[in-house]
C-alpha cells in the first residue's frame, strides 16, 4: 500500500505492516514504540491479542506529541535577565510555532477523545438496554 496521498490513505490500518509503512520504519520498531512509548494502538474486543488497529490521525497525532524537533528548543534568557525581575526575552519564532503545533495536536487529542467516550457511552447505553430486554423475558 501506498499511504503517502491524503486521498489514498486508509481511514484504519490493520496490520503491522501496514502501521510500519505508514510510520516509515520497521515492524519490529512500531511495536518496540507501541510497549516502550505507547503508539496509539488498538486492539478490538473480544477478538485475538493478534488482532490490531491503527487510524492515521492517532499516530500523526502521537508523533507531533512525541516527537518534536530540537531546533524549536526555546533558547535560554539571556545572563542579565533573570527569573523574577519582570522581564522576559522574546521567544523564539520557531518556539512558538513549535507550542502551537503541540496546541494542535492537544486539540485533535481531545477531539479524538471526545469521539471514543461518545462511542462507549452509546454502546454502553445499548448494552443497558439489551441487558434489561434480556431481564424482561425470563
Amino acid at each position: 500500500m501506498n499511504f503517502n496521498s491524503v486521498a489514498t490513505r486508509p481511514a484504519v490500518l490493520t496490520s503491522w505492516k501496514d502501521i510500519a509503512q505508514y510510520m516509515g520504519k520497521g515492524v519490529r520498531t512500531v511495536q518496540r514504540w507501541e510497549q516502550d512509548f505507547g503508539l496509539p494502538i488498538r486492539r478490538p474486543l473480544g477478538f485475538d491479542k493478534k488482532a490490531i488497529l491503527a487510524r492515521p490521525a492517532d499516530l500523526d497525532a502521537w508523533v507531533a506529541l512525541r516527537c518534536t524537533s530540537r531546533s524549536f528548543s526555546p533558547a535560554p534568557a539571556p545572563p542579565d535577565r533573570r527569573p523574577g525581575d519582570g522581564s522576559f526575552p522574546r521567544a523564539s519564532l520557531g518556539a512558538l510555532s513549535a507550542l502551537n503545533a503541540q496546541i494542535q495536536t492537544a486539540r485533535m487529542l481531545q477531539a479524538t477523545n471526545l469521539e471514543l467516550m461518545n462511542g462507549m457511552h452509546s454502546a454502553l447505553h445499548r448494552l443497558q438496554h439489551q441487558l434489561k430486554a434480556f431481564e424482561g423475558s425470563r
